[in-house]
């Protein structure tokens, strides 16, 4: 199948194969699960192996929503870098329950924001001012 978004590029074509499966851990109910294994052709990543509790979701599916998270997964170590955005230092609940929530919020609202002004997905990056 062709993959959109696989590590920045694209499209990249990949090898991929799911089946169902049964997921226990000690003291919980049997789930089902289903498994996706994704394997590059070309050599360039490792093979990856997904799980979804939503069997009756499709592998391909399943391989979008993963793409998807990648994108979002590096925006963290970015705006830890390059905003100086830190994990919060709370330790009482409720400013843990306060904080969080406004925090990722924020960062789904710019994510959404950004993507309305550019739906071709191709955000314009000025340089830095000095």
């Amino acid at each position: 199948m062709t993959a959109r978004g696989w590590y920045g590029e694209p499209e990249r074509v990949v090898e991929i194969t799911s089946a169902t499966a049964v997921w226990y851990h000690s003291g919980m109910p049997a789930r089902p699960i289903r498994w996706v294994l994704v394997r590059d052709p070309q050599g360039e990543c490792d093979s990856q192996a997904w799980l979804c509790t939503d069997v009756t979701v499709d592998s391909i599916q399943i391989l979008a929503w993963c793409v998807r998270r990648w994108r979002l997964a590096g925006t963290w170590p970015e705006t830890r870098a390059h905003l100086g955005l830190e994990p919060q230092r709370q330790w009482h609940a409720r400013a843990i329950v306060r904080t969080t929530p406004a925090r990722l919020g924020r960062c789904s609202l710019v994510t959404l924001r950004a993507g309305q002004l550019a739906p071709d997905h191709v955000l314009p990056v000025r340089p830095a001012a000095w």
